[in-house]
């Protein structure tokens, strides 16, 4: 599970500016806007600098806005554009700042006040992390720690918001806490609560849902059915059981609690339409048209002779 990634995946994500992973390898970039609670944030880059807004998510209006002397963004963390960095209750907001290159020495991480969009802090850390997840309190940030050797390597680290320290183990499967993590995240979805991030890999040859448990620095492994277009895949999570959709139609369910995984049943064909002659698997509408017409002909023939019989009177 979770063998080593297309190297031609990882070469067209580094290619895409906006692009940043969350539980796989990180490409840096940013994504546009994040929501949570009454209000979504939106970054804008000018030039050096951001314009960070606090907007209603009902009809867009522009509640406050504030100029950053820095070039900052919503993290991006799955390659559909799913964005993070903002917790569930809406207190706390991590930005993040550009990727330049691999390895990265140092990674930075802002943080926001979501009510004033003022600056709160700075964090620095030696090497190559990217923003993955947050806890609903904004008391626990995990992040994913980049190997400096293998950009298809890394690790999942949760970091202590209060004091801006690393836990110092990797959160792992406990079932595989030995197996490398590796892949690349297409979709990405949270519980209501904010306390689950479910992330939706395909790494090689396999596809498989991490389960990040946010509160408890835990998380799990699910393997699913290979999925053809996993462009157009995304993931509906109600309570512990995440339903998998490509292109809108369920393809497989995702019981979190035990991993058991089910095939959805496929999708109903429609009704078969004749095409007169009996095809189609319907009865044949050509006695029905028939019998249709002939008594049209009758009801003309009647009219007929009852406007003769009038005529003839007249």
């Amino acid at each position: 599970m979770r063998k080593l990634a297309g190297a031609i995946g990882l070469l067209i994500a580094l290619m895409v500016p906006a692009a940043a992973r969350a539980d796989g390898p990180p490409v840096g970039g940013w994504t546009t806007a994040v929501a949570a609670g009454p209000f979504r944030y939106i970054a804008l880059a000018t030039g050096h600098a951001t314009i960070l807004e606090r907007v209603a998510p009902g009809d867009g209006r522009v509640l406050s806005y504030r100029y950053l002397g820095r070039q900052v963004g919503i993290p991006r963390v799955a390659l559909d554009g799913s964005g993070g960095g903002l917790s569930a209750d809406g207190k706390t907001l991590v930005l993040s700042g550009p990727r330049t290159g691999y390895p990265a020495r140092r990674s930075t991480l802002y943080f926001i006040n979501p009510r004033t969009l003022a600056l709160a802090g700075v964090l620095h850390l030696k090497g190559d992390f990217s923003f993955d997840a947050i806890a609903p309190d904004g008391a626990t940030i995990y992040l994913i720690q980049l190997s400096p050797r293998d950009p298809t390597r890394y690790a999942v680290r949760a970091l202590d918001t209060a004091t801006g320290r690393l836990y110092p183990k990797p959160v792992v499967d406990a079932r595989e806490p030995d197996e490398p993590m590796r892949g690349s995240p297409m979709t990405r979805a949270t519980s209501v609560d904010g306390a689950l991030a479910y992330t939706l890999y395909s790494g090689g040859d396999e596809t498989f849902i991490h389960a990040l448990d946010t509160m408890h620095r835990q998380a799990a492994c699910i393997d699913i059915p290979p999925i053809r277009n996993l462009g157009q895949v995304h993931l509906a999570v109600n309570g512990h059981e995440v339903t998998v959709l490509n292109n809108g139609t369920p393809v497989a369910y995702v019981n979190t609690a035990t991993r058991k995984v089910s095939k959805a049943p496929p999708a109903t064909p429609p009704p078969a339409v004749s095409d007169g002659r009996g095809g189609g698997g319907g009865l044949p509408l050509w006695p029905f048209l028939a019998a249709a017409a002939a008594g049209l002909a009758g009801v003309t023939a009647l009219g007929a002779r009852r406007r003769r019989a009038g005529s003839a009177r007249t």
